[in-house]
């Protein structure tokens, strides 16, 4: 017996009755689709941690092999893989970026090119320390601007975990205004 699946959000794949929840609808997001490869939650976050604020970088091949995996299932089409960046000051304390590790596994795995230096994230508080969508959003607003790399027009957008969006959001819309015509999300875990 195989139970149906509830129809889903095309852009953001929450469920849905239309093909866009009613948060992408008002949102408008700039991305055009975002898939996660699990719920954040028990041993994902865990794991997700672990790579964060425990150092355990080695971790990332597994997740990034999971991730590719579901990549390769969805089928968007993209010609460059590009990693949320991170603060500057931020990185030099954890010792790297957990969304450019995972990337580089998707490209690894894959075989599509990686563009590290596409965005760079100017100083700012981290979203974990906002305490809803609103901050979140403003935020991130002006968080993102072009980097040295030039922008491919079907971009994979990777990150550890969407929240709410709103880090996704901004990195497309960089992205969108310097050239990409799409751009698509990929994350580990989402928070529902």
């Amino acid at each position: 017996m195989v139970r149906a699946e509830r129809p889903r959000c095309g852009v953001c794949w929450q469920p849905s009755a239309d093909s866009r929840c009613q948060h992408c609808r008002h949102e408008q997001p700039a991305f055009t689709a975002v898939r996660s490869v699990f719920a954040f939650g028990g041993p994902v976050r865990d794991l997700i941690h672990a790579l964060k604020y425990s150092g355990l970088s080695a971790v990332a091949p597994l997740m990034g092999e999971d991730m590719a995996s579901l990549l390769l299932d969805w089928g968007p089409g993209v010609s460059t893989i590009v990693p949320v960046p991170m603060g500057g000051s931020r990185q030099r304390r954890r010792g790297y970026n957990q969304s450019e590790l995972l990337a580089r596994e998707i490209g690894r795995s894959t075989g599509i090119p990686v563009a590290g230096r596409v965005l760079v994230r100017l100083a700012g508080p981290s979203q974990v320390e906002q305490p809803d969508e609103a901050a979140r959003r403003a935020n991130v607003k002006d968080a993102f601007a072009a980097g040295r790399e030039p922008v491919g027009d079907r971009v994979l957008l990777v990150d550890d975990t969407m929240t709410t969006g709103a880090t996704l959001d901004a990195c497309a819309r960089v992205l969108r205004s310097a050239g990409a015509d799409r751009v698509y999300g990929l994350t580990f875990a989402r928070e529902s």
